[in-house]
C-alpha cells in the first residue's frame, strides 16, 4: 500500500523526503524490520528513534516519529506515534474492524469469563463470532493466536482482516488497561463496552488507583463505543453511568436494569432467576460462585442487547461446562477437590477463597500460589492475608517471578499470615507436594496462572501448565488418565 494511503486520517505534523513508497509491512521493533517496511518509532522506556538507523539498515523504506530525524528515507512526523501506529495498521488492513461488531470487555477481574460466556451464547445463536483475550484468539473453536491479552495493533488488525474474510460478524475481545493506555485500540469503534469492576492491580505500571481507573473510565465514551454495560455494585462501575453514551446496568445490590434473584450456589454450579431489562431468564450453569453471577449477568445482558433469543441465551449458558483456567475443578476419591484458577489479585483471591470456604464443609483448604516479580509489596501482603484467612495451609511458589528472589516475595506474602506455610521454588514440584498433603474432604486451590502455558523466571518463559501438572499428578497418584475424566471431574 502506498505511504500516502497509509497516513490518511492521521494527525500529521510534517512530511519529509516523501517519494510515496509502496509499504509491504509495518514494524515498531527495528530487529523485525524487513525490506519494504514502514518503521514506527515508539516512545517508551527506550525511544524508538534511537533504533531508526538500524531499522533503515534492515530495509525500512519510510519512518514515523514524533520528532524530526536526520534520515534520507521519507519521514512522517506525528503528534502521537502510538495512535499513529494503530491508525496506520487499521488502514493497512483495509479498516476491517469497521465491518465487525466488536464487543470489548474491560475491568480488573472477570474479563475472560464474561468473554467466554458471551462467545458461547453467540455460538449457540449460530452467530459467526470470534474471541480475543488472555487465552488467545479463537474462531470456530480453533486457536489462531496466543500472546498478549489485547494484541499489538500490527497483530490485532491483521486478525481483524482474517476474521472478516472468514465471515465473522461479531468479535468479543478483552480490552486490557495497558492496551488502552498505550492507544492500541485507537480508531476502533466498539458496538458495546462491558465494564466488570476495578480493584488493586497493575499499580507497578499505573502508580495510583486514580490513574488506573481513569484510564479505563475515560475510554468509555461515544468515540469508542455505541453502548456501555456496567456493574453498578462496583464503586467505579457506577461512574460509567455518567458516560456520554447510552448505559445499561447490572448488579445484585443496587437498582439495575439486569439483576438476579433466588440464587442457588453450590460447588457443582449456579441456578438463579435473571431479570434482564424486564425479560425473565431462568439460568442454569456449571460455573460456581457469586462473582460468576455478575459475570453471567454481564454476558446475558450483552447478548440480549445484540438480539439473541432467551432460548439461545439459556442453552448457551447450560452448554458452557468450563472456562479454561477459571475454577476448573477435579473431584477425586474421598471427596478431595482440586481447583485451578487464574485468580491473581486481592479481589480475585477473596472471591474464590470465600466461596470455597462457604461451600466446602469439613476438611482442610490448602492454597498454592505466588506473586509476580513486578507486583507491589502491598498487593502481596493483601493476597497473603486473604489466603491465610480462608486457608489452613499455604504453599508459596513462583508465578512469573522473573528476576525477583522468592524469599523476598515470600516475606511480603507472609508478613501477616497466621497459618502454617512453606515455600517451594519449582511450581511443578509444589503442585506434586500439595497432592501428597490431601486427605479426605480436603480442597487444594492452585491460583494465579489458570490456563497459562509458561512461567517467567530470570527473563525466560519456562514451559509450565498448572492444568497439565494436575492431570499428571492425578494419573500418577490415582491411576486415572485424562481421557477417563468427565466434565473435569474424576470420580
Amino acid at each position: 500500500m502506498l505511504l500516502s494511503n497509509l497516513i490518511k486520517n492521521i494527525n500529521v505534523k510534517d512530511v519529509l523526503n516523501n517519494n510515496n513508497p509502496n509499504i509491504l509491512g509495518i514494524k515498531f521493533n527495528s530487529k523485525d524490520v524487513k525490506k519494504g517496511d514502514l518503521f514506527v518509532c515508539l516512545k517508551g522506556t527506550k525511544n524508538g528513534s534511537d533504533y531508526v538507523f538500524e531499522a533503515i539498515k534492515n530495509g525500512a523504506v519510510a519512518c514515523v516519529s514524533e520528532e524530526k530525524l536526520d534520515v534520507l528515507v521519507p519521514l512522517i512526523v506525528v503528534e502521537n506515534s502510538r495512535v499513529a501506529l494503530s491508525l496506520i495498521c487499521k488502514n493497512f488492513y483495509d479498516s476491517a474492524c469497521d465491518n465487525l461488531k466488536i464487543i470489548m470487555v474491560t475491568g480488573t477481574n472477570g474479563k475472560t469469563s464474561i468473554s467466554y460466556i458471551l462467545y458461547n451464547i453467540l455460538q449457540q445463536n449460530k452467530t459467526k463470532c470470534a474471541l480475543i483475550g488472555t487465552n488467545g484468539i479463537f474462531y470456530d473453536n480453533k486457536q489462531l493466536y496466543y500472546g498478549l491479552t489485547t494484541p499489538d495493533p500490527t497483530d490485532l488488525h491483521y486478525y481483524f482482516l482474517q476474521l472478516k474474510k472468514l465471515g465473522v460478524q461479531v468479535v468479543v475481545m478483552e480490552a486490557s488497561a495497558h492496551a488502552i493506555k498505550l492507544n492500541k485500540l485507537a480508531g476502533i469503534k466498539a458496538e458495546q463496552i462491558i465494564f466488570s469492576n476495578l480493584t488493586n492491580e497493575h499499580l507497578d505500571y499505573f502508580k495510583t488507583m486514580e490513574e488506573y481507573a481513569n484510564t479505563k473510565l475515560n475510554f468509555i465514551n461515544s468515540l469508542n463505543t455505541n453502548l456501555a454495560i456496567t456493574n453498578v455494585d462496583d464503586d467505579y462501575g457506577i461512574k460509567v453511568l455518567k458516560s456520554n453514551v447510552p448505559v445499561i446496568s447490572y448488579g445484585l445490590k443496587n437498582p439495575a436494569d439486569s439483576f438476579a434473584v433466588d440464587i442457588n450456589n453450590s460447588i457443582m454450579g449456579l441456578n438463579f432467576c435473571a431479570n434482564v431489562m424486564d425479560e425473565i431468564i431462568e439460568v442454569s450453569s456449571s460455573l460456581v460462585g457469586l462473582y460468576n453471577v455478575y459475570n453471567i449477568l454481564a454476558g446475558i445482558t450483552s447478548a440480549y442487547c445484540l438480539g439473541v433469543s432467551v432460548e439461545n441465551i439459556k442453552a448457551g449458558l447450560k452448554n458452557l461446562k468450563q472456562i479454561p483456567g477459571r475454577f476448573n475443578k477435579f473431584i477425586l476419591d474421598l471427596n478431595k477437590l482440586i481447583i485451578v484458577d487464574f485468580a491473581h489479585t486481592p479481589d480475585g483471591f477473596f472471591n474464590i477463597l470465600s466461596e470455597v470456604k462457604s461451600l466446602r464443609k469439613g476438611g482442610k483448604i490448602i492454597t498454592l500460589f505466588g506473586c509476580v516479580g513486578y507486583s507491589d509489596s502491598q498487593k502481596r501482603i493483601e493476597m497473603g492475608e486473604i489466603a491465610s484467612k480462608f486457608s489452613d495451609y499455604l504453599i508459596i511458589t513462583t508465578d512469573n517471578i522473573n528476576f525477583e528472589n522468592l524469599d523476598v516475595v515470600c516475606d511480603d506474602i507472609t508478613k501477616n499470615v497466621s497459618v502454617p506455610y512453606e515455600k517451594v521454588f519449582n511450581r511443578e514440584k509444589a503442585i506434586s507436594k500439595a497432592f501428597l498433603l490431601l486427605k479426605e474432604n480436603d480442597t487444594l486451590l492452585i491460583l494465579g496462572k489458570g490456563a497459562e502455558t509458561s512461567n517467567l523466571i530470570n527473563g525466560v518463559k519456562v514451559p509450565h501448565s498448572d492444568l497439565k501438572c494436575v492431570e499428571k499428578c492425578i494419573e500418577e497418584f490415582y491411576n486415572v488418565k485424562k481421557g477417563d475424566s468427565v466434565d473435569n471431574s474424576v470420580i
